[in-house]
């Protein structure tokens, strides 16, 4: 009977994959915090999606968030803890975020030493003639 009675107060909860796939899928849009009844975060970062020019700070939260969801410390909106965690799901998100911070840094540096090449050689070449 306690057992039953404890599970019973568990599922009241929300489900710790549904919320990482929610986040890692639509966390941009706030999915994850709509799903936990945190609606007004979840709102403002679906404003700041939709304003397309803050997009990069929803993406940022969606990643702390995404970050937190996985070691186990996000929360629902109530306090109470997410059910059903599944760890190596968690470490496996972690990774792919630091994959792609490692790829986005990559991809900023090509192009910076792109237009670096492109802007250096166009006004050296137009003076060289003369």
């Amino acid at each position: 009977m306690k057992g039953e009675n404890n599970m019973d107060e568990q599922l009241k909860g929300k489900n710790w994959l549904a919320t990482m796939l929610a986040c890692w899928l639509g966390g941009a849009l706030g999915m994850h915090r709509f799903y936990t009844g945190k609606t007004k975060s979840a709102v403002a970062m679906l404003i700041l999606t939709i304003l397309i020019c803050t997009i990069p700070i929803s993406m940022i939260w969606q990643l702390v968030d995404g970050i937190t969801i996985a070691i186990g410390k996000f929360r629902h909106a109530d306090g109470s803890e997410l059910y059903e965690k599944i760890t190596w799901v968690g470490v496996v998100y972690i990774i792919f975020a630091i994959l792609g911070i490692i790829y986005a840094f990559l991809n900023f540096a090509v192009l910076g030493a792109t237009l670096g090449a492109i802007l250096g050689s166009g006004t050296g070449a137009g003076m060289g003639g003369f």
